[in-house]
């Protein structure tokens, strides 16, 4: 499964990094350059999108803390250096010619891909305010505002949501994205009518449609757990953080924390996630299961678990040579009381 993502990462960044370069060769404007903008778009937004639908219906923040090693380092090195080096290119050129909305549309995905969600949230921005009308760019929009608060749906994403599917009430990504909000707000009667709205959407892909339907059958069954009292307690755990003195000097006020918790069944796929700053710590989060990423996969579906708590310089969820990081090891999910996490460790 591991080695599927990182093939369609690559993928992804291969394709951007071939068709950036000649783009931003073109110095005049015209006809055959639409041409090739229009090209570079639809290579930049099949992968993206399709990846990116795909985590949100199934689990959206969980696939980006997957924690498997990394190929090998040296492999396509050059590639994420080749797509920033295009980026930047890009970047000069829409400050010369700022009325390009596929160019800003081109910036924000490329953004996405490089994990600055930030960044792509102000390019989207721009593109919208050139093409308001654009339903599949305003759920980009609002998937990129999500990623950059974490994962979460804020107010700003809800409402891009909802001007997404006032434009187009079949538009897919925002259907999952709804459908996703709902389920994060353990509104499970509106995240059913989303996904099942998402399944009637016009030429959807079979798979998708197939994942949709999945999702309404087990949150189906765990709406029908909580109605009848058979389901045991929400589970919730307290955790508190702090990093190791030996280790204050290697870090920023700003560098990013990551808490989250792991079923003991040997999967890296988190059961809730916290984020907060260094300038935070110590500090005591709550996981709960409210913060679950998929309906069947909850705190209270286990009763043992570990805490696992990562200072990325980058600030991004995959783990990098050169993080701090520490773990609970193995603890009770039910009657744990307050979980201590040191950061002592480093990355290797």
């Amino acid at each position: 499964m591991i080695a599927f993502w990182l093939i369609i990462a690559a993928m992804l960044l291969g394709a951007l990094a071939c068709v950036l370069p000649p783009l931003l060769r073109t110095s005049a404007r015209g006809p055959g350059q639409a041409h090739a903008a229009l090209a570079g778009l639809m290579i930049a937004l099949i992968p993206a999108s399709a990846l990116t639908l795909y985590m949100r219906i199934g689990d959206p923040v969980a696939l980006a803390m997957q924690t498997a090693p990394l190929a090998s380092p040296d492999r396509h090195a050059d590639a994420p250096a080749s797509m920033e080096a295009a980026v930047s290119r890009l970047v000069a050129r829409l400050r010369a010619d700022p009325d390009d909305a596929p160019g800003w549309a081109m910036l924000a995905r490329s953004y996405m891909a490089l994990q600055r969600p930030s960044d792509a949230a102000e390019a989207y921005r721009r593109a919208i305010a050139l093409n308001p009308r654009d339903a599949e760019l305003l759920a980009d929009y609002a998937d990129a505002l999500a990623s950059a608060n974490g994962g979460d749906f804020n107010d700003a994403a809800l409402k891009v949501i909802d001007s997404a599917l006032a434009i187009d009430a079949d538009q897919p990504k925002a259907l999952a994205l709804a459908a996703s909000a709902a389920f994060d707000r353990r509104d499970y009667a509106r995240a059913i009518h989303f996904w099942e709205r998402l399944g009637k959407a016009p030429d959807l892909a079979p798979q998708i449609a197939q994942q949709a339907q999945k999702n309404i059958d087990e949150t189906r069954a765990l709406a029908a757990k909580g109605s009848d009292g058979s389901k045991a307690k929400a589970a919730s755990i307290e955790v508190r953080v702090r990093l190791s003195p030996e280790l204050e000097q290697r870090v920023r006020p700003t560098d990013t924390v990551f808490v989250y918790a792991l079923a003991d069944d040997g999967s890296r796929m988190p059961l809730a996630v916290q984020r907060l700053s260094v300038s935070q710590l110590p500090a005591t989060v709550r996981l709960d299961d409210s913060m679950s990423m998929t309906p069947n996969r909850r705190l209270s579906d286990f009763s043992r678990i570990s805490v696992d708590a990562r200072v990325s310089s980058s600030g991004q969820a995959r783990p990098a040579a050169g993080d701090l990081t520490g773990s609970s090891g193995a603890v009770s999910s039910k009657d744990a009381g307050v979980i201590d996490v040191t950061i002592a460790d480093v990355v290797r």
